[in-house]
């Protein structure tokens, strides 16, 4: 080999060397931004529960020589700990918003983690240098101020923790499904638009009329008159955006609404626990049954549970376990981590599941409510078995990307019902009337199906999913199952119509399946 030429390979294989290695080492740094940034305000958490720890240990010192019985009071920082078992505190529901306040936007951040951890540590310097110049003549109001205040400072504490935690939830899902809450922040826009007009149209004030269509580039040197019909009209298609992102009840096949006596409508759900503690499971059975009721007409609505406890030796070991070497049977240790989704498949699959383990609470596989160690209350309980029962959020819930701080996660409440203020919403009549409706949809499909899939009847299976349409015209699984019956039933005119329905669905909610199928069936007319 020539000199010049082996030379000429030698450099150009440091170069590949060097790309080689930069682009592994690019490759090896791919921590989305919200993880660094949320690794910041754990370590900020970390000096926050540091320095309250301190302040309770010497509170203590100090209450045990002036004000012994005030020991009794206070309570050791909470554990930073989560895990299977660790079971949150159940407090009372909060005070319910004043009439006629208006539900603005909440948002979580790490900025707003850290700001609140700020004012947390500025707050404790306070209490310290009152502590450390407390006089020798303060006396008991002196003491029991000191005591208050650090209970009020644990309360807030537990409530940054949550907040945390939720951060970390929300987060991951914005990163990891960017499109979906695109949309959800599109339509959590087109709320708050409509609410911004419909607030300049009441107000009657001709100058708020006229900044309104001036920023929706309607035309503002118009008549009044005019102008509140634009924006009215505005308003409208608005209004139309967010009912077409909106879906109703969609209830698991183990909920049955029952008839006992004239008047009575029981929502029956079965509901597997493997929590052992009896005072909780009662505290959640009487949160669910309490608020889960209602009138309609003549007719009361509640909810009834029937709830099984399975302790964990059984669930891990036992017949309801799948088979499981003799040497491995064991439940998780208290304070363990737990793959949720592979421990909530331990349970029966016929109920509710209620359990342990989550860092923040959350939904499951559509029917298990995981429970995390922050405080919870009744009306929080009840807004968790809204979704076992297969209603969705009402609130709206959008974002902000922060860039290298992370996400700004965004929501609205609707205090006008539980799904859409957890803390206060009521449950309505119209949860139970949409309960009664949907599970009769369901047995219309559910007959559709059989007549599709069991007996090959394709016509009979149109005409249950038509019936399914006309009660219910964006039903997903009744356009889906349509175009294939009319596919069946040789109606490609129709099947076609069906088809691009349904398309324009799943691009809607990015079901890649169902818009591969669809196309396919659609290109090949």
């Amino acid at each position: 080999m020539a000199p010049d030429r082996a030379r000429r390979l030698l450099w150009f294989a440091a170069l590949a060397l060097v790309y080689s290695t930069a682009g592994g080492a690019q490759a090896a740094d791919v921590t989305p931004a919200y993880v660094s940034r949320g690794r910041e305000t754990e370590a900020r958490q970390r000096a926050y529960h540091d320095r309250i720890e301190r302040f309770y240990q010497t509170l203590s010192d100090h209450l045990g020589d002036a004000a012994p019985d005030l020991l009794a009071t206070l309570a050791a920082p909470p554990p930073g700990v989560h895990g299977y078992q660790i079971l949150p505190r159940v407090v009372a529901d909060p005070a319910p918003p004043a009439p006629g306040t208006t539900a603005g936007v909440v948002s979580f951040s790490w900025r707003w983690s850290d700001t609140l951890i700020e004012r947390e540590m500025a707050g404790l310097e306070r209490l310290e240098t009152g502590l450390a110049h407390v006089p020798p003549d303060a006396g008991r109001p002196r003491d029991e101020k000191l005591a208050a205040d650090y209970r009020a400072a644990i309360a807030r504490r537990r409530r940054i923790d949550a907040n945390i935690q939720y951060d970390w939830l929300w987060q991951a899902q914005i990163d990891r499904d960017r499109p979906l809450f695109d949309r959800l922040k599109t339509v959590q826009d087109a709320v708050l638009e409509r609410q911004a007009i419909e607030a300049a149209i009441a107000s009657h004030d001709e100058a708020a009329l006229r900044r309104a269509a001036a920023r929706r580039e309607l035309d503002s040197t118009a008549s009044a008159e005019s102008i509140s019909a634009a924006l009215a009209g505005r308003a409208q298609v608005l209004a139309r955006q967010i009912a077409a992102a909106t879906r109703g009840a969609a209830p698991p096949d183990f909920v049955r609404i029952e008839h006992p006596a004239p008047g009575v409508r029981l929502v029956d759900v079965p509901l597997y626990t493997d929590i052992t503690d009896a005072a909780f499971i009662e505290a959640f059975r009487k949160a669910v049954e309490t608020l889960w009721r209602a009138r309609m007409g003549g007719d009361e609505f509640r909810v009834r549970l029937a709830i099984k406890t399975i302790p964990p030796e059984q669930l891990y070991c036992g017949r309801v376990a799948a088979p499981i070497e003799p040497e491995r049977c064991a439940p998780p240790a208290r304070g363990a981590a737990v793959d949720l989704e592979a421990h909530v498949a331990r349970f029966p699959k016929g109920g509710a599941v209620l359990t342990t383990g989550a860092t923040t609470l959350q939904l499951i596989a559509n029917r298990a409510i995981v429970l995390a160690p922050h405080d919870v209350a009744p009306h929080v309980f009840a807004h968790e078995f809204g979704h076992v029962l297969g209603f969705p959020d009402t609130y709206r819930r959008g974002y902000r990307d922060l860039g290298a701080d992370g996400y700004e996660i965004t929501e609205q409440e609707d205090r006008a019902d539980i799904m859409g203020a957890p803390a206060t919403g009521p449950v309505l009549a119209r949860h139970f009337k949409e309960l009664v409706a949907a599970t009769e949809v369901q047995a219309i499909m559910q007959a559709g199906l059989a007549a599709l899939y069991q007996r090959n009847d394709p016509a009979a299976a149109v005409a249950r999913f038509r019936e399914v349409l006309a009660r219910n015209p964006t039903h997903y699984g009744a356009t889906l199952q349509l175009a294939k019956a009319l596919d069946r039933s040789g109606r490609p005119g129709e099947a076609i119509e069906a088809w691009r329905k349904i398309l324009a669905m799943a691009e809607a909610v990015s079901d890649a399946d169902t818009i591969g199928t669809a196309r396919a069936r659609i290109g090949s007319r």
